[in-house]
């Protein structure tokens, strides 16, 4: 059949159909619609192109749809098919439709496939930056769309029907919008011209219809801001009538009200507020430059002007467009701009004028510019030159004129300057800034020129009737009415006048809130100062001013916000840093206080109020040497400026009262700092240097014109501070000058006589010191000047509450000098500001009634004075009168001191002292805890609890006692003494309670160990406690100077025998028998012997046993005669234990002197006293026989044995009997005897200091014997039987390096010191009571044993790494007892 037979293809249709071969379908269909259109039958032929259309779009491909729609849109067979009138279904579209739903389908296609490439290609290695991707893919899709082709056809067809032009301009919208795209991403430049000026015939059509308003901007854009033929005049009235809410509208208003000269500040806000929207803009750019100059807003223009350089240079690139009139707008305005903003950025204006004279040299503005730039960075000849050569080509230039008067003036060659500016006003008469110009030089000129109303007045005002705008005239004319006018009103309106023309002009504002602060006219200047700065941020004087004000009215957070505001503006600026420091001080940010500080002092090492703001700042920020530091550099910045200026400097008058008064603070709280910390070296050298920089500061002042009362009390307080650092003067009396108190004192003697001096103060004078005083007698002429620095404060008081203090500081004093000589370690007395506590001592009464006479007047000059009141209850306390009286009063004084203060705990603390004198335990509980309830902190309350606790017998006394000396307040000296009694006493598991024992009992008992004390098997927390105490009392030493008795020495002694620092405890105790020898006390014979008791023992233990058998002799000296009697009486019940261990010491001493005749005397007369104490008895037949034994004659050495099995016989599991016993076995080879101690002696395997004791005697054995092996045996063992029990591997860890054997040693070290480590993190369970194993490992012997022995093993191995292993363990050894001479000997070894 012919294949043009239309049924043939209907067929094939319809199989290819059913069997759903889409592809054979497809084109089958096409032969089909051709056969179709062959033979006339357009209705078919079209049915049959719908079912293609149809196919293309159920499959969803979109490019084989577009393929079909454009086949069917091109002229060709197949438009014959676009017929309307054709009786078809569906009926066909038109030409219109199919191309409008072409171009939406590519649309949609191109987009796609642009966000479908752009995701798959910037995850690639090498995609670069997605900017860079995006425009690559836009450019590929984009050169195969058909888009462009598609609406050219529609404007095309449109424009053929007259009735169409609604449809053409959307279309040709599109169109426009299409090219904008496109343009700016062609690299190829002939291809970018030519679609830009194709986009810009479209722009203007549209333009013309009034329609869209991206052609209108477009078309503005490519103005370049060129007017010159009104096109851009014509394009800005149709944009603002058809769009007047577009993109640029705001723009094109700033710019129609500039070329007006009337733009305002609310036409740049609107344009600065839209700026961000239209950021890519020139034109945008360029009037917000032109307005923000207009509205003289510089910074503005500059920032503006810098960032749309890059704008411009992008939309250039873009478009193919050179936008060079945009720049040279902006450069010009950015120019004049740096002109104005200060001379550092003139290099800048000269730059931008140059480069504004290349593109257009005759633009007389740039030359002007120029000109003036380089005057002003004087450059006079260059300017001067330009300016001359500007006037050649015109003679008549009057702006050249007026430039080179200006270049004159700032020469000083005012005769030239008004000459050239009267040229220039008699050519252009009507230029006001001529006028100006020649105020401003008769102004420089001074003298008559300022004052005479017919020279710079006259200027002025000719300037402003021309042109009444110019800001600087009304500044000028302003400052004439203030100095010469005398009319300060019509200075303010000028002034105020020049703001509102220019409200950067810092003159006028300036001068302004001057007249505003000094008229007090706070609240207006305020109001100024908000104006300016909300309208103009970089108004540098205007924040500095409204700081300093805010300063002033304490609003500090304020005041932080305007300096910092300034110091953006320019950060050398000293004096808006030392504000800035001031603020926050006022908010108590004390660290950025001196932070701030430190900037000043970097600025200007030189300025003296810098180093002062940063002592101030340091100093309440606690960091008292930095403070002190900084005074001195302030103090030697103030004599380098006095020798600058000349012999009566003004700054040196200015500055040398308060530098010598904050240094003297500085140096007291220094003083107290160093007190707390039991610094009383320090302490008393910073009291000395107060005293001394007073002492120079009151020498140069001839008259009384400084504030006496604050100087004198600063005297009265460092007196009192140096009377109580008198231990360290004592020692080193250089520390406080001699020189500088006398010179005090005849300074205060001069001033008394100027003073009225009140009766009172006459019969009191001479109270606090004998007047036969030694001159070098520290105490007495300390407490001699604070007597009268306190007398001067009475009389130079200037106000009631000053003077009441005054007499309260004369009445601590005198308080402080009576009680000074008997004040008992346990009864507090704390005489500091504010707090005074009780004592129970009597003593001088005539000072005594001088200190209650004192606060009594301080009570009736103010009766809210609770410092008096607390002074009065303390007096009365120790009053001897009338006690129940006294009692009374005390109670109402302090009542009323805890009335007028509630919130301080003093009074409360005073009163439960005053219960537990009397002893009401539960009222003086009651009133201690009342105190804490006040302030937790507060110190005398625990040590009152603690007092109490003590008296009770309660084991929380020592935990109070802890608790008062590490609170934050001043420690006191009786915590520091009751501390270190209290840990002694547990130290050496004493049986008594408190309440049973008195001072006297406690300094004369010896520990019932012997000579030397034992710390094994101590704790870390009681070493840790032993250590503390130990600190404790030093510091009462330190802190008291200890009384005639010396308690604190000998308490002091006893804690360093317990810590086995034998050499201090005999240096402590021999302070003790010297302050006893000096001593006047009737029981001084008494006291002697038990020093010489403690001093002996604490020799013998420090292997100084000659000097202990002398000591030992001496004390035995003091017992004959009728001194023994009395020594037994004031011994007490306690004599016969005393007796006994006085002569078990004095053995010891003889035997180890190798005195053994001497010593076996008194170890007999010692076994006879025994029965004293049975439990020591059989320890003392032990070491009598041992004496004995080496005296070593046969009758000796049986008298020994027979001595050994009578203590066995009555103490069958006794271990140093049965040890000894052993021993001698072995010495005369008496197999019978050693079996029969041995046997006895395994019994006491079984654990504690017997495993250990028979395991060490069995190893020893082995090694005399040479039987290495049986030694380590017997210790392995022991370590079987007690594997908790640390010393025992350290047994054989020693006896492993003892017999060579070092990596075992090291090993068995090291599980000693495992088993430590696990003791002290609570491995054990502590529920129940420990093992003595594990007691014993929790020793700190322990650890530095094993780490001493772990570390001369590893030295003996050799080798580098050995050694420092060996360091390392012999560093740790040291870190746990930094007492050990063995540790420190060991770790020197490894060196």
């Amino acid at each position: 059949m012919p294949k043009a037979n239309v049924l043939v293809w209907q067929g094939l249709c319809a199989l290819y159909e059913s069997s759903k071969a889409m592809d054979k379908y497809e084109k089958t269909l096409e032969k089909l619609r051709d056969c179709y259109l062959v033979d006339g039958m357009k209705e078919k032929a079209w049915e049959t192109m719908h079912k293609l259309i149809s196919l293309a779009e159920e499959s969803k491909n979109t490019r084989k749809l577009i393929g079909i729609l454009h086949h069917l849109s091109e002229d060709g067979p197949l438009r014959c098919l676009l017929d309307p009138a054709m009786a078809a279904d569906p009926k066909p579209p038109t030409l219109q439709g199919l191309l409008e739903r072409l171009y939406n389908m590519e649309f949609e296609l191109d987009n796609s496939t642009i966000e479908r490439e752009i995701n798959k290609r910037k995850t690639r290695i090498d995609a670069g930056p997605i900017a860079v991707v995006r425009k690559s893919v836009k450019e590929e899709v984009w050169s195969q769309s058909g888009v462009l082709d598609t609406l050219k056809r529609l404007i095309s067809l449109y424009s053929e029907h007259n009735d169409a032009l609604d449809q053409k301009l959307h279309i040709e919208e599109k169109y426009f919008n299409a090219l904008m795209e496109r343009v700016p991403i062609l690299d190829d430049i002939q291809a970018k011209s030519a679609m830009a000026d194709e986009t810009k015939a479209v722009a203007w059509d549209l333009v013309a219809q009034g329609r869209c308003a991206g052609a209108f901007e477009h078309l503005i854009e490519a103005a370049d801001c060129d007017d010159s033929d009104d096109t851009l005049s014509l394009l800005a009235e149709g944009y603002m009538q058809h769009f007047n809410d577009g993109r640029l509208a705001p723009f094109i208003q700033t710019w129609m009200t500039v070329n007006q000269k009337s733009c305002d500040l609310a036409t740049l806000d609107l344009a600065r507020d839209r700026a961000k929207m239209c950021a890519e803009s020139p034109f945008a750019c360029v009037q917000l430059v032109r307005a923000a100059s207009c509205c003289k807003e510089y910074q503005l223009v500059i920032d503006t002007g810098i960032a749309s350089r890059t704008t411009i240079k992008q939309y250039g690139e873009q478009f193919g467009a050179k936008l060079w009139q945009s720049q040279h707008i902006i450069d010009m305005e950015v120019a004049g701009a740096y002109m104005e903003v200060g001379a550092e950025y003139m290099g800048d204006a000269e730059y931008l004028y140059r480069k504004c004279l290349e593109s257009e040299p005759g633009n007389e503005r740039a030359i002007l510019g120029l000109g003036l730039s380089l005057c002003a960075q004087g450059n006079y000849d260059e300017s001067r030159c330009l300016l001359e050569k500007a006037l050649e080509g015109d003679p008549k230039n009057h702006l050249a004129l007026g430039g080179l008067g200006h270049v004159a003036a700032k020469e000083h060659s005012f005769d030239k300057a008004i000459e050239y500016l009267e040229k220039a006003i008699s050519i252009g008469p009507d230029h006001a800034m001529h006028h100006a110009s020649l105020g401003d030089t008769y102004w420089q000129m001074g003298e008559k020129w300022q004052e005479d109303k017919q020279y710079a007045y006259t200027s002025w005002v000719k300037a402003a009737r021309i042109d009444s705008n110019i800001s600087d005239v009304f500044s000028g004319l302003g400052k004439w009415y203030q100095l010469y006018g005398r009319d300060d009103g019509r200075a303010q309106k000028c002034f105020r006048k020049a703001l509102d023309l220019d409200i950067t002009n810092s003159d006028a504002g300036r001068l302004l809130a001057e007249m505003y602060l000094k008229e007090g006219r706070d609240d207006v200047c305020e109001e100024l100062l908000d104006q300016v700065t909300s309208s103009q941020q970089n108004q540098k004087w205007a924040w500095q001013f409204l700081g300093f004000l805010r300063l002033r009215q304490e609003n500090h957070e304020q005041t932080i916000i305007a300096f910092r505001s300034a110091l953006g503006l320019g950060r050398e600026d000293c004096l808006c840093w030392e504000g800035l420091c001031e603020a926050y001080i006022g908010i108590g940010r004390l660290n950025t206080a001196v932070r701030v500080s430190q900037k000043i002092v970097e600025l200007d090492p030189s300025r003296v109020s810098g180093h002062w703001l940063c002592a101030r700042a340091c100093q309440m920020a606690h960091d008292l040497e930095l403070a002190l530091g900084h005074l001195e550099q302030a103090g030697e910045c103030v004599k380098q400026c006095s020798k600058k200026n000349g012999s009566s400097p003004q700054t040196y008058d200015l500055w040398i009262q308060p530098l010598a008064v904050a240094k003297v603070e500085c140096l007291l709280a220094l003083a107290e700092k160093w007190s707390m910390e039991g610094l009383f070296g320090r302490m008393a050298e910073a009291c000395g240097k107060a005293l001394h920089t007073l002492q120079q500061y009151l020498s140069q002042k001839t008259d009384d014109s400084y504030p006496i009362y604050l100087v004198w009390n600063l005297v009265y307080t460092a007196c009192v501070w140096a009377g109580n650092s008198k231990s360290a003067i004592d020692n080193r009396p250089e520390l406080v000058s001699v020189e500088d108190i006398h010179t005090l004192l005849v300074l205060g003697k001069d001033l008394t006589k100027r003073l009225d001096v009140p009766s009172f103060l006459v019969e009191m004078k001479g109270n606090a010191v004998s007047e036969t005083k030694d001159q070098h007698d520290y105490e007495a002429i300390l407490f001699e000047l604070a007597e009268m620095a306190a007398q001067l404060c009475i009389q130079s008081a200037t106000s009631v509450s000053l003077a009441s203090m005054a007499w309260t500081d004369l009445g601590r004093l005198y308080f402080k000098c009576h009680t000074q000589e008997c004040v008992t370690p346990l009864q507090p007395s704390n005489v500091n500001t504010g707090s005074t506590s009780v004592t129970q001592q009597a003593g001088k009464l005539s000072l005594l009634d001088s200190a209650a006479r004192c606060a009594l007047a301080a009570i009736q000059l103010d009766s809210d004075n609770v410092s008096a009141y607390n002074l009065q209850g303390v007096i009365a306390c120790l009053s001897q009168n009338d006690k129940q009286q006294q009692a009374a009063l005390a109670q109402h004084a302090f009542i009323m001191a805890s009335r007028r203060s509630p919130g301080s705990p003093v009074p409360w603390a005073n009163l439960g002292y005053l219960y537990m004198h009397h002893g009401d335990i539960e009222l003086a509980n009651k009133a201690f805890s009342k105190s804490q309830t006040v302030d937790p902190e507060f110190t005398p309350a625990w040590i009152g609890q603690a007092i109490i606790a003590e008296t009770l017998g309660s084991a929380e006394c020592v935990e109070l006692f802890e608790t008062c000396l590490l609170s934050a307040t001043m420690p006191k000296a009786v915590a520091d003494y009751g501390y270190a009694r209290q840990v002694w006493k547990n130290a050496v598991e004493h049986t008594r309670t408190a309440s049973q024992r008195d001072d006297s009992i406690l300094m004369s008992e010896i520990p019932s160990n012997g000579a030397a004390s034992n710390k094994r098997g101590i704790s870390a927390k009681q070493q840790s406690r032993l250590v503390f105490a130990i600190y404790a009392a030093r510091r009462y030493v330190e802190r008291t100077g200890d009384s005639s008795t010396a308690p604190g020495h000998h308490l002091l002694g006893l804690l360093l025998e317990q810590n086995q620092e034998y050499d201090n405890a005999v240096a402590a105790y021999e302070t003790a028998y010297k302050r006893v020898v000096s001593s006047d006390m009737h029981d001084k014979k008494t006291r002697l012997w038990i020093a010489l008791t403690h001093l002996g023992r604490a020799q013998c233990s420090a292997e100084r046993f000659i000097d202990a058998v002398d000591t030992y002799t001496r004390a035995d000296a003091l017992m004959g005669g009728d001194d023994a009697d009395i020594l037994q009486s004031a011994l007490g019940p306690e004599c016969g234990k005393q007796m006994f261990y006085f002569t078990l010491g004095f053995s010891l001493a003889l035997f180890f002197a190798e005195r053994l005749e001497d010593s076996l005397r008194r170890f007999e007369q010692a076994l006879a006293q025994s029965e004293n104490v049975p439990s020591v008895r059989p320890l003392v037949a032990v070491m009598l026989s041992q004496v004995l034994w080496a005296l070593g004659t046969d009758e000796h050495r049986a008298l020994a044995r027979q001595y050994l099995l009578e203590v066995i016989g009555e103490h069958t599991d006794y271990l140093p009997g049965l040890s000894s016993l052993f021993a001698v076995g072995v010495l005369q080879n008496d197999d019978e005897l050693v079996g029969a101690a041995y046997a006895e002696l395994k019994k006491m395997r079984n654990g504690g200091d017997g495993a250990r004791s028979v395991a060490k005697l069995e190893s020893c054995f082995a090694a005399v014997q040479g039987d290495a092996l049986g030694g380590r045996r017997a210790l392995t063992k022991a370590v079987r039987r007690n594997p908790e029990d640390a010393s025992l591997w350290l047994l054989l860890a020693e006896f492993e390096a003892m017999c060579g054997r070092q990596d075992a040693a090291v090993r068995d070290s090291r599980a000693a010191l495992e088993l430590f480590r696990l003791a002290m993190r609570g491995h054990f369970s502590w529920d129940r009571k420990p093992s003595q194993g594990q007691t014993n490992s929790a020793s700190l012997d322990v650890a530095r044993s094993a780490l001493v022995v772990e570390s001369r093993a590893l030295m003996a191995t050799g080798g580098q790494k050995a050694t420092e292993l060996a360091r390392s363990a012999a560093k740790r050894a040291v870190m746990y007892q930094p007492w050990s001479q063995d540790a420190w000997c060991c770790l020197s070894e490894t060196h």
